[in-house]
């Protein structure tokens, strides 16, 4: 056991540097057209290897080395990376950067497959110049405009977490063992979901943009987590007994019907929803938001605070004894209801544009200007006049 769980620190630490770099890395070497596609397909590779673990599980579940073979065949995914790294070019921010203008254009003119890359390698070379080299710890910390943005970073990923995806996934196999009678064959089918709504939704994100999916696609996965919970309070029910006459009490999940299969299915509405907007959008969005001399640390910790919600509800099994298993299904839903409002305040649609423009769209964005900010803004004014 203490070799599994060094192993699984080693792995922790490279999953947890990967989980930045690479949709920091895509969104850097993207084509602004394509950015949210390619930044998204790390998201289309997660839900391959979470559908490829459970029809593993579902074929070894059986086997007496089970395990031992699941962890084996773990092994393909690093392996591939190792190799196909080499074949990845260093992105031209970096190169312009460290290595000066002629390198970022080499690689910018290998990227692009053209040699007419003067207006964006200008468009970085003006950033570079504006902003300097990586901003010092004191300032970062310190500066308003970057605290802003890396609330709004930590926020969406925060949010992303909190809708419940891991939970479902995590604990989804109990839940619907109760409620089914076939934990394994529902995670597969909610897996399978995941993967076949992943592919269309990469070439939503640079067509509907980031904005419009994050809000409607919550709005689809609050309506999921919601009739999940009101099927289960109207049709099912919750009997005790006793374990062989001891004092263990033993809680058995009674669906009436259909039940239990339309609450997969609207799980399954709920998970589709996320996998064309949250899912994939919460790792685009958080890249692509930073100014170039704050951007790999701020991503890093919005990374991070990713994996620390994650932490967190790794114990929401604990809230189903006081809260029922609708109890928690209304929770992620009122929680999902929050992201969608933050979206609508804090989060301007970063589609089709370049990234040395981006601070430009955020200055632009106000609070004050929202249309349900107004609106409350001026009825209290009207209400503020009536009372004197």
């Amino acid at each position: 056991m203490i070799l599994i769980l060094i192993g699984r620190v080693v792995e922790g630490a490279g999953v947890g540097c990967s989980s930045f770099s690479c949709p920091l890395y895509a969104s850097e070497i993207a084509p602004t057209n394509l950015r949210g596609m390619l930044s998204g397909f790390m998201q289309m590779t997660v839900v391959i290897g979470l559908f490829g673990a459970n029809v593993v599980n579902l074929l070894l579940q059986s086997h007496k080395w089970g395990w031992r073979l699941s962890n084996g065949i773990i092994l393909i995914a690093p392996i591939t990376i190792i190799v196909g790294i080499f074949f990845c070019p260093e992105t031209p921010r970096w190169l312009f950067q460290n290595k000066g203008r002629k390198a970022a254009e080499e690689s910018l003119k290998r990227i692009r497959k053209t040699d007419n890359v003067t207006a964006e390698l200008d468009a970085i070379a003006d950033t570079v110049k504006e902003m300097g080299n990586e901003m010092p710890i004191k300032e970062f910390f310190t500066t308003k405009k970057v605290l802003e943005r890396l609330g709004i970073g930590i926020g969406v990923h925060v949010l992303s977490q909190t809708t419940g995806i891991n939970p479902i996934f995590v604990y989804g196999g109990i839940i619907y063992q109760s409620v089914l009678g076939n934990g394994i064959l529902s995670l597969l089918i909610l897996s399978g979901t995941v993967l076949l709504c992943t592919i269309p939704a990469l070439f939503l994100f640079d067509r509907l943009g980031r904005r419009n999916l994050l809000m409607f696609g919550g709005i689809a996965m609050v309506g999921g987590h919601f009739v999940s919970a009101t099927i289960f309070v109207s049709n099912c029910q919750i009997k005790r007994k006793l374990i062989n006459d001891s004092a263990i009490i033993q809680e058995i999940v009674d669906c009436s019907g259909s039940s239990g299969t339309l609450m997969l299915v609207f799980t399954a509405i709920f998970v589709a929803s996320f996998a064309i907007s949250w899912g994939p959008i919460s790792w685009i969005y958080a890249a692509e938001i930073f100014p170039l001399n704050v951007r790999s640390r701020a991503v890093s910790i919005t990374t991070g605070s990713n994996w620390l919600t994650g932490i967190i509800l790794s114990y929401i099994l604990e809230l189903i004894a006081p809260l029922g298993i609708h109890g928690i299904f209304y929770l992620f839903g009122s929680l999902t209801v929050l992201a969608v409002i933050f979206v609508y305040l804090f989060c301007p649609e970063t589609k089709g544009i370049l990234l040395e423009d981006i601070e430009e769209t955020f200055d632009n964005f106000q609070l004050q200007n929202r249309t349900i900010i107004r609106i409350l803004r001026q009825s209290f004014q009207r209400s503020k006049k009536t009372n004197t």
